[in-house]
């Protein structure tokens, strides 16, 4: 063994045994003088962010380090799972708050597989998520006045405030000391950075955020490393698109205010790792299918759309792609994000255009004709708007990425509609209203819990609409490939 492996294990292992030794003695500390649970959790939390930060710059092998963290995140999982809480107030005794410290752990380890010998980007990760997470915590708690309610749960507006603030902070100090950016570009990588893993923090469920921002931010500030200073400025007009679109939508009463933030952070960073062409596309065809949905339904029974209506139409199909494209500058990222949309896009335009057809749908199981909007059927109609609007995708796509673009999104949205109807047909989850003995997809109808009648009962729209999708991505990676794109 080497003397570098050697040196990078006592240096690392110290380092456990250091931050392990932080979280109970000043845990304990802050617990004796009268401190409340979330100070006592989180202070401790934010030194072991600095303290894992300043061991980053101390190690070479990137092995032994990703060998350390992965035993960390194993031995906190075991702990929280067995209830082995060592230091009360620090854990919180609860498995979803208590995962948030395995998860920290695990986010570095995410870092530093993906980034490593990147110190500089891991490191800005771990203090991102270490300072602005305990400050907008703490800070919303002692002044915290006004509720926001988001996917991750109920946050307060001045907590968000200071996690950006912070995030800022962090982020402009690393972009100038360490990356030694001009001005321009620390404050536009900064203001990027503390936008979107603000919208992060506030959107997923609570621990979610500790294992996502560090790897997050450690992709944003080794990407800002190659940054041209038209990048910069796409960065900063990104940032300003994503977070004007959302009073957009929300006026137009197409999201409810989760699918609003989560369709703003997903079009900054799509606009910002790949430009305008990564979201125009979505944008404009989401758009049309909203206006569609609206027409001559005054009242959508299904009211705005939600979070993880946003997540799988617009997140899958885009936000993944586009930070493949980050990583690699592939252009085939944009066929697979192309073949995605266009298969979202051909299965909302069957059934929102379908439901004009004169006659019912044919059901693809019984070959019965069955009432508009059943999951599962397909019309002449419909079918046609299939076509027509994976072809729509392809056609404007091509202005884009290329004329590759006409046949991936022609195929990749015949095949994921496909698919959205053969699993419709099969294993989707329905239920029976009790109040109206209607057949319905939802768990709750007419007010009331529905019962179970045929599927999987985990497989609903969401399910059903991110097999499609996906569908679509692979298609559309497979023709760009066999085309020679």
């Amino acid at each position: 063994m080497t003397k570098s492996v050697l040196h990078d294990l006592a240096i690392a292992g110290g380092g456990t045994l250091l931050i392990a030794l932080v979280l109970i003695v000043v845990g304990r500390m802050l617990a004796r003088r009268g401190a409340g649970p979330l100070v006592t959790r989180k202070i401790p939390h934010a030194l072991c962010g600095l303290f894992a930060a300043v061991a980053a710059f101390q190690l070479t092998n990137g092995t032994v380090v990703a060998g350390v963290l992965a035993a960390a995140t194993l031995a906190l999982a075991f702990i929280v799972e067995r209830g082995l809480v060592p230091v009360p107030g620090v854990f919180d005794g609860t498995r979803s708050r208590d995962y948030g410290l395995v998860a920290f752990a695990g986010g570095a380890l995410l870092a530093t597989l993906a980034f490593w010998p990147d110190r500089v980007a891991i490191a800005g990760g771990v203090v991102v998520l270490g300072l602005a997470d305990a400050g907008a915590a703490l800070i919303g708690q002692r002044f915290g006045r006004h509720q926001v309610t988001a996917g991750g749960g109920v946050r307060t507006l001045e907590g968000s405030v200071a996690f950006v603030a912070i995030a800022f902070a962090v982020s402009w100090t690393f972009c100038t000391v360490w990356l030694e950016l001009n001005s321009f570009m620390a404050v536009t990588v900064s203001i990027f950075v503390a936008l979107t893993t603000a919208a992060v923090e506030l959107l997923v469920l609570p621990a979610a955020d500790n294992l996502l921002i560090t790897p997050w931010v450690a992709l944003l500030l080794h990407v800002a490393q190659e940054l041209s200073t038209d990048d910069a400025l796409r960065w900063l007009a990104a940032a300003v698109f994503g977070c004007a679109i959302v009073p957009f939508m929300l006026r137009m009463r197409w999201l409810d205010l989760p699918g609003a933030l989560c369709g703003g952070l997903i079009a900054g960073v799509a606009v910002g790792l790949g430009g305008w062409g990564w979201i125009i596309p979505a944008a404009l065809f989401f758009s049309l299918t909203s206006v569609l949905t609206g027409y001559q339904r005054p009242v959508r029974s299904g009211g705005m759309r939600s979070m993880s209506q946003v997540a799988v139409n617009a997140g899958l199909p885009v936000l993944v792609p586009v930070i493949g494209y980050a990583f690699t500058g592939d252009p085939l990222w944009y066929a697979v994000s192309i073949g995605g949309i266009a298969a979202g896009i051909a299965d909302s335009w069957a059934s929102e255009i379908g439901r004009f057809s004169k006659q019912d749908p044919v059901s693809v199981r019984t070959r019965g004709r069955v009432a508009k909007g059943t999951s599962g059927a397909i019309s002449p109609l419909g079918s046609a708007a299939t076509v027509g609007g994976a072809l729509a995708v392809g056609c404007f796509g091509a202005v884009f990425g290329g004329l590759a673009m006409i046949p991936v999104g022609l195929l990749a949205g015949i095949a994921g509609s496909a698919v959205d109807t053969l699993i419709g047909a099969s294993v989707q989850a329905r239920f029976v209203c009790g109040s109206c003995g209607a057949d319905v997809e939802d768990p709750l109808h007419c007010g009331a819990p529905t019962q179970p009648s045929s599927g999987w009962r985990w497989v609903d729209n969401d399910v059903v609409n991110a097999c499609a999708n996906a569908t679509g991505m692979v298609v559309g990676f497979a023709v760009f490939v066999l085309i020679g794109g």
